[in-house]
């Protein structure tokens, strides 16, 4: 049966529709991968930051360094009292074992959050300003246990640490500034009570840097929002109070969890199971 002219024009502009649409597909697609290393510099600076600053570290150190001569690298009151004040930057990019390694994907997380709704040079004043800053507040916070024997005081007043984990904290808490109110309340009552179970049950040395990183964050992320913008619609009954509920029970639960079973020294006040 033959084509009517009509029909046969149907379905030449229908195929060239979709052969555009494929095309303007395949440009978007283009578009986001070409544009990734501009829009996350800071993410994917920060993702390859720790394998060449512990190259560097090693080259420096020689082949087969002494503990000692590694731990001179981090972060801690030992650090502070021999006059190392640079080691919140160092110890926050270089890895404790000189192994080579990337950023860990929870702190990759967080950074990569902040710089989608902040972009550059505010997800940088969080990670490096709150990773020194939480350090600092954490070593403040511990000062009067410096003549403390339990097992927290010794744990906070003679371990170095390592890690940017006190500035990804940061960065995760300056996020929720930038989300709706209906999720901002949830996840920032989960996170606390995950790092209050941790600071409870466990008491390594970043249980209490942790939490001054996440206060950081959450305190600057709000001075950096514009009020306007901040979502501030009132609490809905019952579904937002559901959802605090349920960011209670898993935020603790997983605190409780990870502090049992992550090696800890018992917490601040020896609730927790101990190394011994």
């Amino acid at each position: 049966m033959p084509t009517e002219p009509g029909q046969s024009n149907v379905t030449e502009t229908s195929a060239s529709t979709r052969t555009s649409t494929r095309r303007e597909a395949r440009a978007r697609i283009l578009r986001t991968v070409v544009r990734i290393p501009i829009d996350y510099w800071v993410s994917i600076c920060v993702f390859f930051a720790p394998a060449i600053a512990t190259a560097i570290a090693r080259a420096a150190l020689g082949a087969h360094p002494s503990p000692a001569a590694i731990a001179e690298l981090g972060y801690g009151w030992p650090a502070l009292e021999g006059g190392r004040i640079w080691t919140p930057f160092t110890g926050a990019i270089v890895d404790r074992g000189l192994e080579i390694s990337f950023i860990p994907g929870y702190t990759f997380f967080a950074v990569v959050l902040l710089e989608h709704k902040a972009k550059h040079w505010r997800t940088i004043l969080f990670l490096i300003g709150g990773q020194v800053v939480g350090v600092l507040l954490g070593l403040l916070l511990t000062w009067p246990l410096k003549s403390g024997t339990s097992p927290f005081a010794v744990e906070q007043t003679t371990v170095v640490d390592f890690g940017i984990s006190v500035g990804g904290f940061c960065c995760l808490g300056a996020w929720t500034a930038y989300i709706g109110a209906a999720w901002r309340r949830p996840i920032r009552t989960l996170v606390s009570c995950y790092l209050a179970a941790q600071l409870l049950l466990s008491g390594l040395i970043f249980d209490v840097s942790h939490p001054m990183g996440w206060i950081v964050g959450l305190v600057g992320g709000q001075a950096l929002m514009r009020p306007a913008a901040i979502d501030r619609t009132p609490l809905r009954i019952p579904v937002d109070v559901a959802l605090l509920i349920v960011a209670v029970a898993l935020g603790t639960t997983v605190g409780v969890v990870a502090a049992w079973t992550g090696g800890g020294v018992g917490g601040i006040f020896g609730w927790g199971p101990g190394r011994g």
